[in-house]
């Protein structure tokens, strides 16, 4: 539900940066689900230089032991290619988690405009509430913006995110089913030997 909420948001176009997160690259090509990606930021990139200044897109993504070249720079290139200037991009190419994205992102940020920025995140749309969640631990203020799936790979993907999010709050998880599991096992107890 959250995942479909999540795509009505509109972000204002006063932005200072866009924050691409990057996925696995196939040699130094960008695959069609990163390419939609970077579409998307492209995309809002040139709204807001239609309405005011561009932003400053910055790619972030490492490499990966199968990778020729680091997501980050694969990104860039195809963004280049695709008519942003070199000038409007910032490569951050030590991540290797969603989390790493957030975080050296705002580092980025923090230190090119230590005064305060606004800015946005691009992944695709069955990521976003997840990254979203990874933005808010890493202390980044910073909505997301979806880029389009391919319906077939949709239901896949959403379970995975499913677990992770389990996975990434475990402990909390743990504790509430085994509290759930424990009352269950009391009230048992207590129909059995009582009112039975």
């Amino acid at each position: 539900m959250i995942s479909l909420l999540y795509q009505i948001n509109r972000p204002k176009l006063n932005q200072d940066f866009i924050i691409v997160l990057g996925s696995r690259v196939i040699g130094d090509k960008v695959p069609p689900l990163l390419a939609s990606r970077i579409k998307k930021a492209i995309e809002f990139y040139n709204k807001q230089a239609k309405a005011s200044k561009p932003p400053k897109i910055i790619f972030s993504g490492g490499q990966g032991k199968d990778e020729k070249v680091s997501e980050a720079f694969a990104m860039q290139k195809y963004a280049i290619e695709n008519g942003i200037p070199i000038s409007d991009t910032i490569l951050e190419d030590k991540s290797t988690t969603t989390f790493e994205n957030m975080s050296f992102s705002k580092n980025i940020m923090d230190k090119i405009k230590p005064s305060g920025y606004n800015s946005i995140f691009v992944t695709n749309n069955y990521h976003l509430f997840r990254a979203g969640l990874y933005a808010k631990k890493a202390n980044l203020k910073s909505d997301g913006i979806g880029a389009k799936t391919a319906l077939y790979f949709i239901p896949n993907a959403l379970i995975r995110e499913y677990i992770a999010i389990v996975v990434m709050n475990k402990k909390r998880h743990f504790i509430v089913i085994s509290f759930i599991l424990i009352c269950s096992f009391i009230l048992a107890l207590i129909n059995y030997f009582l009112v039975g």
